[in-house]
């Protein structure tokens, strides 16, 4: 038994011993094979170091650079860093503009309405657009004109818009409306006018009409075109598209602008009730509507539920573009005379107020009457014509032949407003006509552009329905302002107590409000814009929104004449050319 148990144990050592020697030999080569791993990565820099020469040799041998190529980015990658960034309006749907897709036309969100007007408040078609001044004008060049080059130039070019108006359908309609304002009889008739507002959200044409299909076909809420469009456009109201048409669209192909231009006449003809007989009056009418509105101060978003000053500029600017194409495309398409009279309406303003100022101007006649209450209703419209057609270098009175086609491309480089520009040499002019137009309309009781979204509401919905910023002048004294303001058109030395026309501007001062805005905005409108240098039309459109507001935030007439920069003109021929417009 004693060595049966010692047998045991022995083996029982003998079995541990060789447990301790496998744990040993484990353990040994688990230490090897850590130890050859941690030499692989300490040597590897070494080993590849040293067949960094031999790839640098080789290199050099093929007749390579020396220096190593770097890794190939991936395709997708170099394609999105050479990819410009894109600039101006973006489509509402693909978030891409004209940078990245030239070749789809943009186009404007926007609503239209219809306006309707009687000739006896302001509203005669023939009285707006110039039509009664170009043919109330003298046969042959007045006497009483001074016979300058530029004079007669002037003078000739209405004349010649004044023949290509004689006998035509618009003329005759005209002129019997005038004679009946001036007598008092035939007032009532209306006259019908569209106006349009934006809240600027763009979009590509093609966008908008997969998403109208993408709509229509939805499974479970179907949506209506102008429904769908609505959402896209920010929530706020819209019923018709407007194309960006400039100088930007020249890669759009013409059957695309073509096709857009008549889906949005043929909403604006559904909205009229009738195809406008000219295109390009029903667009130059609608953006004095749309500037008109923005001097009186009215809120624009009350149309559609949005839509700010800013945003609206653009939808004028766009227009502006749209309407010189219109007029190009009327001396083919149109009679001559629509283009010819647009031409040739601020030449016959311009002539008709040196003629009314005249020492012998005969204000009792009747053709003197038409005269002169034509250049007060002419203004806004003439001034806008002037700005549109020859704020550009080129010689004013050749017919204004244009190098750019219909899609709007130029021929020369990128250049700022001249200042042989004719608003710039005749601005003193386009001034006392808006002054004369805001006596004329004061004394019919117009107190708002006529686009009120509903006829008959209380003058105090529409105080309510001002822009935020207008700030409100029924509150001031109308002494205290006329003690601050100077006494004379030399600016002698102040007396204290004001001249009677010194304190009358303050009196007046509701009435002249809105025609120094529209002023102040024509000015600022004429130091940037020309024809086919539409670059920066957004920037453009703020910098007008911003001369706008601080027109409204003016606290009196006196700052509003300084930030419309009227300051050569003293207040006592203010007031005079205001009742001048009020008598005629």
């Amino acid at each position: 038994a004693v060595e049966a148990g010692g047998a045991a144990a022995a083996s029982s050592a003998a079995l541990a011993s060789a447990n301790n020697i496998d744990a040993d030999e484990s353990s040994e080569s688990n230490r090897s094979m850590f130890a050859s791993m941690f030499s692989s990565l300490l040597t590897a820099p070494s080993s590849s170091s040293s067949q960094q020469p031999r790839t640098r040799a080789s290199a050099a041998a093929r007749g390579g650079s020396a220096v190593a190529e770097p890794k190939a980015q991936p395709a997708w990658m170099a394609e999105m860093e050479a990819m410009a960034d894109e600039t101006g309006a973006t489509c509402a749907v693909c978030q891409e503009g004209r940078t990245l897709q030239p070749s789809e036309l943009l186009g404007l969100y926007a609503f239209v309405k219809k306006v309707s007007l009687p000739s006896s408040q302001g509203g005669g078609k023939g009285d707006i657009d110039g039509t009664v001044v170009l043919l109330s004008l003298p046969t042959s060049f007045p006497s009483s004109l001074m016979s300058t080059g530029d004079a007669e130039a002037l003078f000739q070019k209405a004349r010649d818009a004044a023949k290509a108006l004689e006998g035509s359908s618009h003329a005759l309609s005209a002129m019997s409306s005038a004679a009946n304002s001036i007598t008092g009889s035939g007032g009532g008739r209306s006259n019908y006018y569209i106006t349009t507002v934006s809240a600027g959200n763009a979009i590509h044409i093609s966008c908008h009409k997969k998403a109208k299909a993408a709509d229509r076909n939805h499974p479970k809420a179907p949506k209506s075109e102008w429904e769908g469009a609505s959402l896209r456009n920010s929530r706020v109201t819209c019923n018709v598209i407007l194309p960006m048409v400039s100088s930007k669209t020249s890669k759009v192909p013409l059957v695309a602008v073509e096709t857009a231009l008549t889906d949005h006449n043929a909403i604006i003809a559904n909205t009229l009730g009738a195809r406008p007989k000219s295109i390009l009056w029903n667009c130059l009418h609608d953006v004095r509507f749309l500037l008109l509105r923005m001097a009186y101060g009215e809120a624009l978003n009350v149309d559609c539920g949005g839509g700010s000053s800013s945003s609206n500029f653009l939808l004028a600017l766009y227009q502006l573009y749209s309407a010189d194409m219109f007029a190009l495309n009327a001396e083919h398409d149109e009679s001559v005379e629509v283009s010819r009279h647009a031409r040739g309406l601020s030449a016959g303003f311009l002539v008709g107020v040196d003629i009314v100022d005249g020492p012998d101007f005969n204000r009792h006649e009747a053709r003197s009457k038409r005269l002169e209450r034509g250049v007060a209703d002419a203004a806004p419209m003439a001034a806008l014509c002037s700005i549109l057609f020859y704020n550009a270098d080129i010689k004013p009175y050749d017919n204004a032949k244009e190098t750019h086609d219909l899609s709007g491309s130029q021929q020369h480089e990128r250049k700022a407003p001249p200042p042989t520009r004719q608003w710039e040499l005749y601005k003193s002019k386009f001034l006392v006509g808006l002054i004369r137009c805001a006596g004329h309309r004061h004394s019919l009781g117009l107190t708002d552009s006529g686009c009120v979204t509903s006829r008959g509401i209380s003058t105090v919905r529409k105080n309510v329905e001002k822009s935020r910023s207008f700030a409100d002048w029924s509150g001031g004294s109308v002494d205290d302002a006329a003690a601050d303001s100077p006494s004379s058109l030399t600016g002698s030395a102040q007396t204290k107590v004001p001249s009677r026309r010194t304190s009358m501007i303050d009196e007046y001062s509701g009435a002249l409000r809105p025609m120094l805005t529209l002023y102040a905005v024509f000015n600022q409108l004429s130091k940037e814009f020309v024809l086919g240098e539409d670059d920066g039309t957004e920037e453009f459109s703020e910098r007008l929104a911003a001369k706008l507001e601080s027109c409204y935030k003016a606290e009196d007439i006196h700052e509003l004449l300084q930030i419309a920069e009227i300051n050569d003109v003293g207040h006592d021929v203010i007031c005079k050319y205001f009742e001048k417009g009020a008598t005629s």
